[in-house]
């Protein structure tokens, strides 16, 4: 079994050298062949320090591409090529704002087999920022965190009930069966460069082409979570562009969603009533819910989110250049 653990970065060598630190401590599959594959999003390459000192300390292969071409989606092909060109079985992602657990690649790939799925997915923990957090941030971060764990055990019933994963899954702790890419050509879409979502509609395609799609919820990554992204403006504008994506993936037309947005405002709108009374809990909602139904609105009228383009560097990167 040859598997390929690969990871993306831009302008995140702190996390990612966090990320590198992860894999040396990571357990092996036994019998498996493992090579690591890493592309960075940039004009040049910044991160070759913190790449020699992680080939100094794994036994395994480490293969580097620069992508220049902006945009997340690009940098993930870029990977998924050097995967496909290179014959592996497995190719697995995470983001380099993460680390794994140790048994993160046991546990996921005993899952692929166990359940013989073409792409498994599984949870991701939030861990809180040592900066002070004001109750405001602190409540934003907590609902982050119910909303991570609820969906993990949404997903855990389907698993356990037999049936296939029905949602996406999405490369912050990801794998796929390459023998499928291999067979129906599924790809991340570069249109995708500064709305988000290209593993959203990997996923879709891939169940489209007759994919199986699974939940690992033992598999579990970490996910540091920064001070900038605890605040009410980020929750909403989160909320809005994936709800927006979701609502254009699937071509839902305004009448589709309309009930949907409303019946969101209504708890926005509850939240808010409270406010006074939730040292800030119901103000990350009232951010959250709202953010929701303006994306359902938007996505249904044609709207396009620019959740990723310059101007939101702020929010993703460590550094400015």
């Amino acid at each position: 079994m040859r598997i390929a653990v690969g990871a993306i970065t831009r302008r995140r060598p702190g996390m990612f050298a966090e990320l590198l630190d992860s894999f040396v401590t990571m357990e092996r599959p036994a019998g498996a062949e493992i090579t690591f594959l890493f592309a960075e999003n940039d004009a040049e390459t910044t991160i070759q320090a913190e790449l020699d000192a992680f080939r100094a300390r794994v036994p395994e292969e480490v293969r580097f591409a620069l992508e220049p071409r902006p945009g997340i989606p690009a940098a993930r092909n870029k990977v998924l090529d050097m995967a496909l060109e290179g014959g592996f079985d497995y190719l697995t992602f995470v983001d380099d704002d993460e680390t794994v657990r140790p048994d993160w690649l046991v546990t996921l790939m005993a899952g692929m087999e166990a359940h013989c799925c073409d792409l498994a997915g599984g949870p991701v923990a939030l861990v809180e920022p040592d900066e002070q957090l004001s109750a405001l941030n602190r409540a934003v971060f907590e609902l982050q965190a119910r909303r991570m764990k609820r969906r993990d055990r949404e997903r855990r019933g389907f698993m356990e009930r037999g049936v296939s994963n029905p949602y996406n899954i999405y490369t912050n702790n990801w794998c796929v069966r390459l023998d499928f890419v291999r067979q129906h050509g599924v790809r991340f879409d570069e249109s995708l460069r500064v709305t988000g979502g290209s593993d959203s509609r990997f996923s879709l395609d891939l169940e489209a082409e007759g994919g199986r799609r699974c939940w690992v919820s033992d598999a579990v990554v970490e996910e540091p979570t920064p001070k900038k992204r605890l605040t009410l403006r980020y929750v909403y504008a989160r909320a809005r562009d994936q709800s927006s994506n979701s609502v254009r993936f699937k071509k839902q037309g305004l009448a589709r969603v309309a009930g949907k947005a409303f019946a969101r405002l209504f708890e926005a709108f509850l939240n808010l009533i409270a406010a006074p009374f939730t040292r800030g809990r119901s103000l990350a909602k009232v951010a959250y819910k709202s953010g929701v139904a303006a994306g359902l609105i938007l996505g249904a009228l044609g709207h396009r989110s620019r959740h990723y383009d310059s101007h939101a560097d702020r929010y993703h990167t460590e550094v400015d250049r």
